[in-house]
Parts: C-alpha cells; sequence; structure tokens
C-alpha cells in the first residue's frame, strides 16, 4: 500500500470518527435537519465550477469543484480538484479524488439517438 493510499484511509478514517462524534446523541430528525443545514452552506474554494457529489466518508451530500474545459464535439468536461464536505470536514485534491472515484466527467453529452449512425462524406 503506497503513502498516498494510508494518508487517503486515515482521512476518510477521521472524517468517518468526526461524523460519529458530531451526530451520535442526535435522533435520526435531529441528524437529518443537522446535515441539511450544514449542505445548504457553500464551501469557499478557489475553483470557479462546483457540482454535486456524495461524501465518500459519510455519504452526505458535499461538494465536488474543479474547472471545466471543451472537448471534441462541443462536449463540456468538469475536471475536479477538490472535493469538500461540511458535514464530516473531509477535504480531497488531487489523486486523493482518484482513490475516491470521484473522476472526471461530461456535462453536457447528450445521448446518441441513433448507435450505427455515420456521416455521409459524399453530402460534405
Amino acid at each position: 500500500m503506497s503513502e498516498l493510499e494510508l494518508r487517503f484511509k486515515a482521512k476518510i478514517q477521521r472524517a468517518r470518527e468526526n461524523f460519529a462524534k458530531a451526530t451520535d446523541r442526535l435522533s435520526d430528525s435531529e441528524k437529518t435537519a443537522v446535515i441539511a443545514g450544514l449542505c445548504a452552506a457553500a464551501l469557499p474554494n478557489r475553483w470557479p465550477l462546483r457540482i454535486p457529489a456524495d461524501c465518500p466518508a459519510c455519504q452526505s451530500p458535499s461538494v465536488g469543484s474543479g474547472r471545466d474545459k471543451s472537448g471534441d464535439y462541443g462536449a463540456i468536461w468538469f475536471f475536479p480538484r477538490h472535493l469538500g464536505c461540511r458535514v464530516c470536514g473531509l477535504t480531497l485534491t488531487g489523486q486523493e479524488l482518484d482513490l475516491a472515484d470521484i473522476k472526471s466527467q461530461t456535462l453536457n453529452e447528450e445521448p446518441d439517438l441513433d448507435p450505427d449512425w455515420e456521416p455521409d462524406f459524399d453530402l460534405m
């Protein structure tokens, strides 16, 4: 196991412990209300684009932030750079995002209407 993986597992474990400590004595309805309130507050960071993500430590709604880039054929890609969870305090950056399976994704990909479609080069 690499140093990065050990550090990642320690961060996840610490965040889970923080979550358990903060919500241990709350009823289910109180826990739901606290999580909703914490998730509503924006996390300050330097990345302009934000998308919803599930926290890998406490499974609460969190925020993935990063940058976008135009790709081929008008596709817009999101490249994550930071994940922050207000509920358990977890923050992930860089390669930690890969370990948490938070990967680049297209933001506007439309489904192919006809998977067998090919351009007609005679008309071009």
